[in-house]
């Protein structure tokens, strides 16, 4: 069977730049990644994202929004053609380039429900020649669902995989820390529906946090954080949202978990305590919630196959290996995808089952009420 070449792109929840990669398909369990390329954002657009996205409010037809959406399309567009170029395939036999582009807003239980993201997919096929695959979550909103997380059939397509026959026993867990945390459960073995939902904050509040108090992207290893004492009163405050008891399926985002919230949940001022005891408290909730999604499920061990930019936190990684001694923590570099690019490679993958049409939401995910082609198609528009 001939290969085909997809890029995958998305910027997350962080808000840091722009994450793309070329993947190179045999069929829907056979995959590659080929190259990798991240663009990052400066901190001035950084900060407009997390404007235009904090609170309830977010309005995509907005003139600040329409700007940040051009702004953005012309970044994906050269984040595409610089990866592309870079490689030694040709960009002819590129068949889709997919893009999830930037969320600012998810709504799923707002009435009409709605999730926005930045990033317009005709303008973004005009300008890399090449069809685009955008708007990912609107068939499964369509059918009731959440529509997200969207990872969790890749997740299932990663580790059914045939070269990955060398899997553990017991129950198996894929565990993205991005900004928002997604918890992915296939039980193998077992006759089980495959479960996901995003879990809560995992690195949005830490990243957001020490931009306030350090002028830092991230905190490098957790080393901040290190030095800091978990507030115990002010993470049960926290743990006591509604949303980290709520039944899945569930699903959130910054626009919900944002630096606002710490104060709202909690009756201390945060502005009298050592940030760094924040910061160290907001790693403790980011385990806290994780582990919470496991009882859920009533998982008492099993393998976590960790992604995302929190799966290099040292200190976030050992403490959860702490907290979750049953549990065996790797990352899915050993299912064949550097935790870096499972989202990139995952929108990829979304791209390639819409063009060979298939159905790529999963409804015990979701809660949708049947499964379905998840995106839209956009061609390059050619002048008359």
């Amino acid at each position: 069977m001939p290969s085909e070449f997809i890029v995958g792109m998305m910027s997350g929840t962080s808000a840091d730049g722009v994450d793309a990669a070329l993947v190179e398909f045999k069929s829907r369990r056979r995959l590659k990644v080929i190259a990798t390329r991240f663009t990052p954002f400066s901190m001035e657009l950084q900060e407009r994202i997390n404007q235009i996205a904090h609170g309830n409010a977010a309005d995509a037809t907005s003139p600040k929004a329409l700007e940040l959406e051009k702004e953005l399309t012309d970044l994906y567009a050269k984040a595409a053609i610089q990866l592309i170029a870079a490689t030694k395939v040709s960009p002819e036999l590129v068949t889709v380039l997919a893009n999830h582009g930037q969320t600012i807003a998810h709504r799923p239980n707002s009435e009409p429900p709605e999730s926005i993201q930045l990033g317009d997919p005709q303008e973004l096929a005009n300008l890399t020649g090449l069809p685009v695959v955008g708007r990912f979550r609107q068939a499964d909103l369509g059918l009731g669902g959440q529509g997200a997380p969207l990872m969790p059939a890749f997740h299932q397509a990663l580790l059914q995989s045939k070269s990955n026959n060398s899997l553990p026993d017991g129950d198996v867990f894929v565990l993205n820390l991005g900004g928002i945390g997604n918890l992915t459960a296939v039980h193998r073995g077992h006759d089980k529906k495959v479960i996901g939902f995003d879990t809560g904050p995992a690195n949005t509040l830490l990243n957001q946090w020490i931009k306030k108090h350090k002028g830092l992207d991230f905190d490098k290893n957790g080393e901040w954080a290190a030095t800091g004492n978990v507030l115990t009163k002010i993470l049960q405050d926290w743990m006591s949202d509604p949303y980290f008891s709520a039944d899945y399926p569930k699903s959130t985002g910054p626009d919900y978990f944002n630096l606002e919230w710490l104060n709202q949940r909690t009756d201390y001022s945060l502005d009298i305590l050592r940030p760094e005891d924040t910061q160290a408290t907001l790693v403790a909730l980011t385990i806290a919630s994780i582990k919470s999604a496991l009882e859920s499920l009533g998982a008492e061990s099993g393998t976590l196959f960790l992604c995302g930019g929190g799966s290099h936190n040292t200190f976030l990684v050992k403490r959860m290996a702490d907290e979750l001694p049953n549990f065996n923590l790797t990352t899915t570099t050993v299912l064949g995808v550097p935790p870096d690019w499972v989202e990139a490679a995952g929108f990829a993958w979304l791209g390639y089952c819409h063009r060979h049409g298939i159905n790529s939401n999963l409804p015990s995910v979701t809660g949708a009420s049947s499964d379905v082609v998840l995106g839209e198609r956009f061609d390059p528009m050619r002048a008359a």
